[in-house]
């Protein structure tokens, strides 16, 4: 791994971008948003809304629409937009719960909304241009487009950890996961969703939960759904199509003692985690699950192999804590922490 860059507050987000592979934006908790180009000497190279009044508020989410030149924030109840050509706050929305997080993956070029979780469980269609809560739905969510009324559906019962769409048969669906294990798989915004709980291995003792596997982050791809723990554990869970429910295919650990911050599918198919601590691991998860029975060769309980592993905090020499990753259009991870480091790990070779 190498230090690409650190900045003087803790970074919350990591965002992609989609025009360019090499290209990112990071949040610090202020608010204050930086572009990033790991082809320059210095690749942190423009900051953006330092200074302004609303960084008394805590930042924890980005989305980067690099087409639209804009930059947007949730911290709290206010979800903001930076101009990145002027370098100044262009529009600040405030709803009515706190935004919780984005739909997963970067932001498409072209693509004029997107959807917001909060933390009432609702699930809001925002459009990026008049930077407000639209009754329209893309149909890059449902493959079609919808009009709601009220703008928002869903209704998860706990804190949303993960936002995504996964792919059922030949249909889009939108997956909510919370906190506790709960979960919604939405077909049509329309109709009430299919409710799931991928939370059914916990151990009780006298009443209390032992060392709960409570879902801490989530990554989509394609039909399948990766969720780091608070534990340490990782799963990729998937949908039955028989009653559209999503399961869980395996479960493997990926930190021994510490809980994941990060979960990341890799350009090419792999499973990346991060534990809180800064221990970076690549999976090979994809020949379990696409296989269709165990062969001869494989008992049950088989882990995936670890195709590449390496530690944020022997990088930067600091006993960080690592609260966000990404990973760029060149394949390269991103991690960013507590103290400001962004660190970059290069792919695995195949």
């Amino acid at each position: 791994m190498e230090v690409l860059g650190r900045s003087g507050r803790g970074i919350m987000s990591l965002a992609a971008s989609s025009s360019a592979p090499t290209a990112f934006a990071s949040l610090e908790d202020t608010g204050a948003v930086t572009l990033w180009d790991t082809r320059l000497k210095r690749k942190d190279y423009v900051c953006v809304g330092k200074g302004a009044p609303q960084e008394r508020r805590d930042a924890t989410e980005l989305l980067l629409a690099s087409d639209r030149h804009m930059a947007v924030v949730l911290a709290e109840d206010m979800i903001m937009a930076y101009d990145l050509r002027q370098q100044a706050l262009l529009h600040a929305f405030r709803h009515v719960a706190e935004a919780v997080v984005f739909i997963n993956g970067a932001h498409p070029y072209g693509a004029s909304t997107t959807l917001i979780a909060d933390d009432c469980g609702s699930i809001i269609p925002f459009d990026l241009a008049q930077f407000t809560p639209t009754t329209h739905v893309s149909e890059r969510f449902f493959g079609a487009e919808k009009e709601l009324v009220p703008p928002c559906f869903g209704s998860l019962t706990n804190y949303c950890c993960g936002l995504g769409v996964l792919q059922v048969d030949d249909i889009q669906a939108v997956c909510a996961m919370g906190m506790d294990g709960n979960g919604e798989l939405y077909t049509d915004p329309l109709e009430p969703p299919v409710e799931f709980c991928l939370m059914d291995d916990l151990a009780a003792a006298e009443g209390q939960v032992v060392n709960p596997p409570l879902p801490t982050t989530c990554d989509f791809l394609s039909g399948y759904v990766a969720v780091g723990r608070a534990n340490g554990m990782y799963s990729v869970a998937t949908v039955d199509t028989d009653d559209n429910v999503v399961v869980e295919v395996f479960a493997a650990p990926g930190h021994a003692s510490n809980g994941l911050s990060v979960v990341l599918w890799t350009n090419d198919s792999h499973l990346m985690t991060c534990s809180i601590c800064g221990e970076v691991s690549v999976w090979d998860v994809m020949p379990l699950l696409l296989q269709d029975a165990p062969d001869d060769e494989t008992e049950e309980g088989d882990l995936p192999p670890l195709k590449k592993a390496c530690s944020v905090r022997e990088t930067t020499q600091q006993r960080s804590v690592v609260n966000c990753g990404t990973i760029l259009g060149s394949g390269a991870f991103l991690a960013g922490d507590t103290m400001g480091f962004v660190t970059s790990c290069a792919a695995p070779q195949a």
